[in-house]
């Protein structure tokens, strides 16, 4: 791994040479260098971050609903209700997903499920 060079050069200008890494991820481009710690999130993860976010965006008044959110954030409604509604999983559940326990696809998560928290961890995590 290389590491940060500084050199002086002949005209008394200095170059820094610092090595990086360019990911592309989601369509954004994000610049690490070798030595930096990155965490790569799950779609399941990021959609459990809006989610909450976008819940909390309406219960603080921000947004009187989800069309008025939608237009703001530039997002169907139906992609943020099927979103929010995942506010609604299992405490136990989110948890086993957040800490990367659980790997879900975001289709089964956000497919119709039981309101009760012990039948959707009987769906979700199988068991009986």
């Amino acid at each position: 791994m290389e590491k940060k060079q500084i050199e002086v050069l002949e005209n008394g200008n200095v170059r820094v040479t610092i090595p990086l890494i360019f990911k592309i991820a989601g369509g954004r481009t994000r610049i690490f260098t070798p030595d930096s710690e990155h965490v790569e999130y799950t779609p399941i993860q990021l959609a459990l971050a809006r989610a909450f976010r976008w819940q909390k965006m309406i219960d603080e008044g921000k947004f009187s609903n989800i069309k008025d959110l939608a237009a703001t954030v530039r997002v169907d409604s139906g992609l943020i209700s099927r979103t929010i509604r995942l506010t609604l999983l299992s405490p136990k559940i989110i948890h086993k997903l957040l800490s990367g326990e659980l790997d879900l696809s975001l289709d089964s998560c956000r497919r119709s499920l039981p309101d009760s928290w012990a039948e959707q961890e009987k769906v979700l995590l199988k068991e009986i």
